[in-house]
């Protein structure tokens, strides 16, 4: 369900054709750019095209890397983000719903008339306009019931809210899957344990290093140098001649 939604979104998004990149970039990340024109049969700029008109509407991203063996040049690595796919996809739906809801109640509420001849369909005014003749042919026109075409939009409104509807639902598991996923409180309890001993060892080491430092100070401070003095001795008598 997902792939098909993905299919007929970039199909709109970048023309018919443009689907088949899906197949390629479905559940894969950082695709070169090259692998992606050789599977798709088409010429690197043509590629580049349609991923680019993708990436203006932010469906998808790349990355980029220097290739030194062809010279500096850049490649381009692509990734398809899949929820974002969906989201804009829906959005491009509900407006679309809106749009027939309009014409719903125009089909309800104005009188149209058609040509038989041509198939030309036109408005009151419009036939007014050209006394109730056809400007094509010249043959003139005649009222049309509204009930099909009540019906026909009713179907088509209905198709879309259901398509909406299944889509709210692949979007709300890819939204769930995008949630990282929550601690155990066995890791939580093990990781602050290894965090406790570290602090431990860390503030055991400190302290010893500190102990020495003092007991080297204290040691250097208690020891003090001989001062060495000399006396001079001073005879009493005289000198023997």
């Amino acid at each position: 369900m997902l792939e098909k939604f993905l299919n007929d979104y970039v199909s709109i998004v970048a023309g018919s054709g443009a689907d088949k990149i899906v197949s390629i970039l479905f559940k894969k990340k950082n695709v070169n750019e090259f692998l992606i024109a050789k599977k798709l049969n088409m010429t690197i700029n043509q590629t580049r095209n349609i991923l680019y008109k993708l990436a203006d509407k932010g469906l998808v991203y790349f990355m980029r890397k220097k290739d030194l063996k062809s010279g500096g040049w850049y490649t381009y690595f692509w990734t398809l983000d899949d929820y974002k796919c969906l989201v804009s996809y829906q959005n491009t739906l509900l407006k679309e719903i809106e749009r027939q809801e309009g014409i719903l109640l125009t089909r309800k509420t104005k009188q149209f008339y058609v040509c038989k001849t041509c198939g030309v369909e036109v408005m009151e005014e419009q036939a007014l306009l050209h006394d109730f003749t056809c400007s094509e042919c010249g043959e003139v026109y005649t009222s049309k019931d509204p009930s099909e075409s009540v019906k026909e939009v009713e179907r088509s409104i209905q198709k879309l809210r259901d398509k909406v509807v299944q889509m709210q639902v692949v979007i709300d598991e890819l939204a769930i899957s995008r949630v990282p996923k929550p601690v155990k409180k066995a890791e939580v309890i093990k990781k602050g344990k290894k965090s406790s001993k570290s602090k431990k060892k860390l503030s055991g080491k400190s302290s010893k290093k500190v102990g020495k430092k003092i007991i080297y100070k204290s040691k250097k401070k208690s020891v003090k140098k001989p001062v060495k003095r000399f006396v001079k001795k001073v005879s009493s008598g005289k000198r023997k001649k």
